[in-house]
């Protein structure tokens, strides 16, 4: 099992060094997110954050979870991702998503497509990014994006090995037509609570084990070899916020991942037997990943 940590809103002032005390505590990758805000949070650019964690580091691998389709062209992710996958020697992954909260849209005057919109729109875009970063070029006509980029004209930089390509996907159609445009899926176990724009606490408490079973389930269907990963919100520690999140999440199956380091360590472990190899964290109380490094990294 390969376990990558989001970088916490605490850090956003200093990605690099952050990310380097992750890799020197054995954590195997880092990634950063792409938002405005969230919350209190003011977010640093994505790409801007993924290559200082990628100069600051060595080894672990970077990715990004995930770039907001809604937010850019996938002409620029592609071209972000080919020098990403150049600052990062060959380090990177080029994480893609559809886009969920609806008041970064509104804020800043973008329109925010209904859910069959937003999929179809990632869609496309998937097939976009995919031909760009394995070819540098492009030629499709759709629905939602008309990108020609043929003949002499090529985006880069033109790296020796493209990165690999991630998609995130929580409902049927996006597990059906994103798979097989991707290197690597994330079923996204709490997509439910975050489909009307914002996220929804109540929603995400009902989260079961058997749909995260069943989006597996269907991944294999179309594909039994891509390597499947999931994202996870963690709280993991012994102090009243800890408890109280995890008592908020009552016996829903992302409860697991709410409560004493040691506990959490072994729901995560077992994660392996749905057909998951990649677990990412993203802190849902600070500290999180600091009070899983001890138990999880050394077990």
């Amino acid at each position: 099992m390969e376990y990558y940590v989001n970088l916490p809103g605490d850090r956003f002032l200093d990605p690099g060094p952050w990310a380097a005390e992750m890799e020197a505590a054995g954590w195997d990758g880092v990634c950063a997110s792409d938002h405005f805000w969230v919350t209190s949070h003011a977010y640093p650019h994505v790409f801007v954050t993924a290559t200082q964690m990628a100069c600051a580091t060595r080894r672990v691998g970077i990715t990004t979870s995930f770039c907001n389709n809604l937010f850019r062209s996938p002409v620029e992710f592609a071209q972000g991702a080919l020098s990403l996958q150049q600052a990062a020697a060959g380090r990177f992954e080029a994480g893609l998503g559809a886009g969920w909260a609806e008041a970064e849209m509104r804020a800043i005057g973008l329109p925010y497509p209904p859910p069959g919109e937003r999929i179809s729109r990632y869609i496309e875009a998937m097939l976009v990014a995919g031909q760009l970063i394995r070819t540098g070029q492009c030629d499709l006509e759709g629905d939602h994006y008309s990108i020609h980029i043929s003949g002499d004209d090529v985006i880069g930089p033109r790296v020796t090995v493209p990165p690999l390509l991630v998609g995130s996907a929580g409902g049927p159609r996006g597990i059906r037509e994103i798979t097989p445009l991707v290197d690597r899926i994330e079923i996204k176990a709490s997509s439910r609570s975050t489909r009307g724009g914002q996220i929804d606490l109540a929603v995400m408490a009902t989260v079961t084990e058997d749909e995260v079973r069943q989006n597996v389930d269907r991944v294999r269907a179309i594909s039994d070899s891509i390597p499947v990963g999931i994202f996870i919100l963690t709280a993991a520690g012994d102090s009243d916020t800890v408890r109280g999140m995890k008592q908020m999440m009552g016996n829903g199956f992302l409860g697991n991942f709410m409560g004493h380091p040691d506990d959490v360590a072994r729901s995560l472990e077992s994660l392996s037997g749905l057909g998951i190899d990649r677990v990412q964290l993203t802190e849902f109380a600070p500290g999180s990943h600091r009070a899983l490094a001890t138990s999880l990294l050394a077990s």
